[in-house]
């Protein structure tokens, strides 16, 4: 039965709480948006776009990044002032991320909201990043964990200002329904973070895991900064889009494609889950660490397993938090890029 109103709700979502027609003017706000060039990133960006933000794309692919530009620019009725620009980034090499977050500063001297949105899946058992990582924990976990440290700075300062709605600041990290149904008890198990499994899935579903546990430490760790009130400080969130059949599953089996193809929602319903995220009234600072379902709701029943390994524990039972374990080694990974 707990599985059940865990999963149930995720694959059949109720309405999306806000679209395209519905999503307020976000004239003068400015957003990142990793993995944009297609899909759920592609929608969003065009979303964004149409309602007036100053969106960047950030992209390893330039060629198809342009391309996605100008289709949405040239296919826009938008008549309210905004722009869209493009910004190269590979999450899977860590090089590339300073410089991204270099050339971002150089043009914005602020940052309203952070769509971690880039991800892989089912990635071959041999590959490496650069940096000699399993692809799904670096270019879903360690990547946007550096992006995120970089820009904290520029995040944080806006969110403290007169002229920034409480709550308003945002970071959404994109995760998957796999997180419930098939991520270990510890959610990124230790020793996998070196030595990673043989199964692809279950690299794949741990790094998703990982999202949300950096989620949380980044929640942790923006409110316990030193400055103004908590209203005024940056929210940061996890969340499950919906099941999309992505570009992530390319390298998927086929024949897991075509199970679970009926499941899957459309890329636009899909999207409409990260407006939500990224600008419910309903969300505010002391969500943080929370966890987003389709199409822009609370998961109503968060596995209890996960949620205590994220959980500092006071009370003399002893217990591992596994999310500061992850958080140490994503910092000794990035070490060496900052």
């Amino acid at each position: 039965m707990e599985y059940c109103k865990r999963i149930w709700p995720q694959i059949f979502p109720s309405l999306a709480a806000l679209t395209a027609a519905t999503l307020p003017p976000q004239v003068g706000r400015v957003v990142i948006i990793t993995g944009s060039p297609a899909r759920i990133g592609l929608a969003l960006t065009r979303m964004y776009y149409d309602a007036g933000a100053t969106s960047y794309m950030a992209a390893r692919n330039e060629s198809k990044a342009h391309a996605a530009i100008h289709a949405i620019m040239t296919t826009s009725t938008s008549k309210l002032p905004r722009t869209i620009k493009l910004l190269a980034i590979d999450l899977s090499n860590l090089r590339t991320v300073k410089a991204f977050v270099a050339a971002f500063l150089s043009q914005e001297s602020r940052l309203d909201l952070c769509h971690n949105n880039a991800g892989v899946a089912c990635m071959p058992l041999s590959q490496r990043t650069v940096q000699g990582l399993q692809p799904h924990m670096d270019t879903n976990c360690v990547g946007p964990y550096l992006l995120t440290s970089l820009l904290s700075d520029i995040l944080v300062g806006p969110a403290a200002t007169s002229d920034t709605a409480p709550h308003s600041v945002r970071v959404i990290w994109s995760s998957s329904l796999l997180v419930d149904t098939s991520a270990p008890s510890e959610g990124v198990p230790p020793d996998e973070l070196e030595n990673p499994s043989d199964d692809a899935i279950r690299n794949y579903t741990i790094s998703k895991a990982g999202k949300w546990f950096l989620a949380d430490r980044f929640a942790k760790h923006f409110h316990a900064r030193d400055g103004p009130a908590s209203e005024k400080r940056v929210v940061s969130i996890t969340a499950n889009p919906a099941a999309v059949h992505t570009g992530i599953y390319d390298n998927a089996p086929m024949i897991a494609i075509w199970l679970t193809t009926p499941f899957f929602a459309t890329v636009e319903d899909g999207a409409h889950t990260l407006p939500w995220a990224a600008f419910s009234k309903d969300i505010a600072v002391r969500d943080g660490g929370r966890y987003v379902i389709p199409f822009g709701q609370w998961h109503p029943n968060p596995r209890g397993d996960l949620l205590d390994a994220m959980t500092d524990r006071n009370d003399g039972l002893g217990g591992t938090n596994y999310a500061k374990g992850l958080e140490a080694w994503a910092e000794r990974a990035t070490r060496d890029f900052r």
